[in-house]
């Protein structure tokens, strides 16, 4: 237990946890959502710009084998100009379908996980070269489960949506032989480009499944046992055990610092046994009393006695004494509400130091 290898991972990662999974490229992505985003992106590009394309190209290419085998020949000039408009829609087509398809996958990268850029997935890792571990995980991980399910359920779904599909228009497709070359091509293409939307759909939906489990997988992986909170803890925040020692420490030295002060007081207001409050004051030099030292129970009676052992008047004021404890800092001249009763006992002081000379 000393390493925390016998506790179970049971708590929520913290943000510094996840912050270093995402530096190292750790991040819950699904492969499945930029296919589906890729496909209807593509299918979006191809239906809002490259119709006309599409049809240019489609009554060219016709044209040009019509032509081709008509009695009157195309000249060669014919042919260039057919061919050149050919492989102009065809750069157009592939380059326009090309960045559509860039855009997307970058898009689709950046709403599962925003912005990262990191190297370190590209390290060589030994350990995944473990042909047992390999095994255990296509064997036995929750990981190869899910894509096992998720394989045979989407199989199903895209062969029972495109056999609902067909036979849904059986009827269109037993005509296509009998349409004009063009009509049919472009009712094919129609019928095509309907079931490429619907399986879309479909793979859209099981790509949602998928960004969830991903998620959830992902929390889960990098959850942490209640030792390593705590050894987070002490990297983040400092070891517990250290900042007592310190804290303990830096109240000793105030407490010596104080001790030196107390004779240099000009008076000791006490309540009168469990707080103390060592004020002093230099009429050309403060421009108001100012605590010097300050402490309760045993260091309350520290000051006290080293006040007496040094000629310090002591003040009994309960309320005042509690009052300027927990209101003033060591080191710090009173504020202004305490003016008028602290001037009367240091009237009271001076007075007594007058008649004594």
């Amino acid at each position: 237990m000393a390493n925390g290898g016998g506790e179970g991972k049971t708590e929520k990662p913290t943000p510094r946890r996840i912050r270093k999974a995402r530096e190292e490229g750790n991040v819950p992505k699904s492969t499945d959502l930029n296919s589906a985003l890729v496909l209807i992106g593509g299918m979006g590009i191809l239906t809002l710009l490259f119709s006309k394309l599409f049809n240019d190209l489609l009554s060219g290419s016709f044209y040009a084998v019509l032509n081709f085998f008509s009695p009157e020949r195309l000249t060669a000039q014919d042919m260039l100009l057919l061919w050149g408009n050919y492989l102009k829609y065809t750069f157009l087509i592939v380059t326009g379908i090309l960045i559509s398809t860039w855009v997307v996958a970058v898009l689709s990268n950046v709403i599962q996980f925003g912005f990262i850029f990191t190297l370190k997935p590209l390290k060589p890792d030994l350990s995944k070269l473990n042909p047992i571990n390999g095994i255990k995980n296509l064997l036995f991980s929750l990981n190869a489960l899910f894509e096992l399910a998720k394989s045979i359920i989407k199989i199903a779904l895209i062969v029972g949506v495109a056999y609902y599909y067909l036979d849904s228009n059986k009827e269109k497709i037993a005509i296509l032989f009998k349409l004009p070359l063009l009509q049919g091509l472009e009712l094919l293409g129609w019928l095509v480009f309907k079931l490429a939307a619907y399986l879309a759909l479909v793979g859209l939906i099981l790509a949602l499944i998928d960004v969830a489990y991903r998620r959830w997988k992902y929390i889960e992986d990098l959850k942490m046992s209640k030792w390593e909170l705590k050894e987070e803890y002490k990297q983040t925040e400092g070891n517990p055990e250290v900042k007592r020692e310190l804290r303990k420490r830096m109240r000793q030295v105030m407490a010596r610092r104080m001790m030196q002060e107390v004779p240099k007081a000009t008076v000791v207001i006490t309540n009168p046994t469990h707080y103390a409050v060592a004020l002093k004051y230099n009429p050309q030099e403060d421009p108001a009393p100012i605590v010097v030292a300050k402490g309760v129970d045993n260091l309350a009676q520290k000051i006290i006695e080293l006040a007496k052992q040094h000629g310090v008047e002591i003040v009994r004021e309960p309320e005042l004494a509690r009052a300027l404890y927990y209101a003033v800092d060591v080191g710090e001249p009173i504020p202004p509400k305490f003016y008028k009763a602290v001037a009367r006992i240091i009237s009271y002081v001076l007075r007594k130091k007058r008649k004594r000379l």
